[in-house]
């Protein structure tokens, strides 16, 4: 039989149990608003029955029960929620980070405004009209001259400003590292994470080697794999179960370079001066450039994306620069317009400027027809046409991305708040179980209480 204690014994399981439950309900509250966070809850078990296996074990009740003791601390996950969180941040960064590249490049194009560079070839092509007209008036040929290198300083000027929007995202353009922008950036977030993985990794298989539950842990590490997936693609398996390698990442990739935590490499970028490539270690992982389009998953891809949309409106300025600069003519033996040797940018030829009087007033009508001629330069479009076109992609790219990005940053949220239903702290919920776990330590403590009574009885009443 039992001995005269043991229902003691048993009450004060209970009183610890219940004060352990009370424990964890008041570090899922002092949590509810930390980012991040799991619910814990606790794993409760029958402790170990009495038993005493001798000859007249058989006529007696059986086994009895000796309480309750808290088997483990879990936390609430579920892996489907948690992937697709990885997934549709990932979506959202993409269009996100071009948004506000692309607003950016699109404010420096001022259109449809009366001094943008619309207006600016209008007035400047009515002006050989206006020479045409009078092919002898040298205060028409001085305005003729100004009007023209309003026209190139407003195209140089907005060259120059996508020219520094693309540089802030990457400066590329001589092969070797790239080290300057926000790509760069990017990469060292990218490679700081993975280091703070591998080390929470290593003290979340020593914890689970002794027997106890990293929880707290854990929901680091997991933040952490959602603050990779905004900067790429990531695909994990953990290993879980009482193995010898429970919690490690057996499965970890980013845009499906396999990452070995115990042999950690870094992610840089290089450049050819055309594209950019993201390595890993001596592998080359994927080159950003061509991909960009193909994958729309994560902020480097989206960057590099942008960038190119950058990239392009320049190659499209510098197509009508070089229209002008080869169809503009001051007379059959003079350039109107000259072209920097370093920059590649025009302006008005010194002597046009100088000496307005040099332009050819009877040429005036072949420059002014040059505004409805459809150009090889301007795959075959007037000057109008092709830049009239480029505005068009300029504000559809940067329309486009905000609108993907507000659609899918709707979707990840929605696919967040599920997964918070699911693992976040619910105040209520809480404060429902305290008030059950406070009824519990107190029912324990009335048994002893009551065991206390009954003792008192044998030991000072009896006799």
């Amino acid at each position: 039989m039992p001995g005269t204690f043991y229902g003691l014994e048993t009450a004060k399981r209970g009183l610890k149990t219940h004060q352990n439950l009370l424990d964890i309900t008041g570090h899922n509250i002092a949590n509810a608003s930390t980012p991040g966070y799991s619910r814990q809850e606790a794993v409760l078990k029958a402790s170990d029955p009495y038993t005493n296996p001798t000859m007249d074990s058989s006529v007696t009740p059986g086994q009895m029960g000796s309480g309750v003791e808290v088997s483990m601390i879990r936390r609430i996950r579920d892996e489907y929620l948690d992937n697709q969180v990885l997934s549709t941040t990932s979506d959202s960064a993409y269009w996100e980070e071009q948004v506000d590249i692309l607003q950016n490049a699109e404010a420096f194009f001022a259109e449809p405004d009366s001094d943008g560079i619309e207006q600016g070839m209008i007035d400047f092509f009515k002006s050989w009209m206006n020479l045409n007209n009078n092919p002898q008036d040298s205060g028409i040929k001085s305005t003729v001259a100004q009007l023209g290198n309003e026209l190139v300083s407003l195209i140089s000027y907005t060259y120059e400003q996508l020219d520094t929007v693309q540089k802030n995202v990457a400066d590329a353009d001589t092969p070797g590292p790239v080290r300057n922008g926000e790509l760069a950036q990017n990469v060292k977030q990218v490679n700081d994470i993975l280091t703070q993985i591998s080390d929470l990794t290593t003290a979340i298989k020593n914890i689970y080697s002794i027997g106890q539950q990293p929880n707290d842990l854990l929901d680091q590490r997991d933040q952490l794999l959602e603050e990779l997936s905004g900067l790429g693609t990531v695909k994990v398996t953990i290993e879980s179960g009482s193995s010898n390698n429970a919690g490690d990442l057996v499965e970890f990739s980013f845009y499906g370079q396999s990452i070995d935590l115990n042999n950690l490499n870094e992610f840089n970028l290089t450049t050819d001066g055309d594209s950019i490539t993201l390595n890993y270690g001596a592998d080359s992982v994927i080159n950003l450039t061509e991909k960009c389009y193909d994958i729309n998953k994560g902020s480097l891809l989206g960057l590099e994306k942008a960038r190119q949309d950058v990239v392009g409106y320049k190659e499209k300025l510098n197509a009508m620069a070089d229209a002008l600069y080869e169809n503009v003519k001051a007379s059959e033996d003079l350039d109107f317009f000259t072209k920097d040797d370093q920059t590649g940018l025009l302006k008005v030829n010194s002597s046009v400027m100088n000496h307005p009087d040099l332009i050819d007033g009877t040429m005036a009508g072949d420059m002014a027809n040059l505004k409805d001629e459809k150009l090889d330069l301007l795959d075959s479009l007037t000057f109008e046409e092709y830049y009239n076109q480029l505005i068009t992609e300029v504000g559809g790219n940067a329309k486009g991305a905000d609108s993907m990005m507000e659609s899918l940053s709707a979707i990840s949220e929605q696919v967040q708040a599920l997964r918070d239903s699911v693992s976040g702290v619910s105040i209520d919920e809480e404060l429902t179980r305290m008030i059950q776990y406070q009824y519990g330590f107190q029912a324990s403590a009335k048994v002893i209480s009551a065991m206390d009574e009954m003792l008192d009885v044998v030991i000072n009443r009896l006799f």
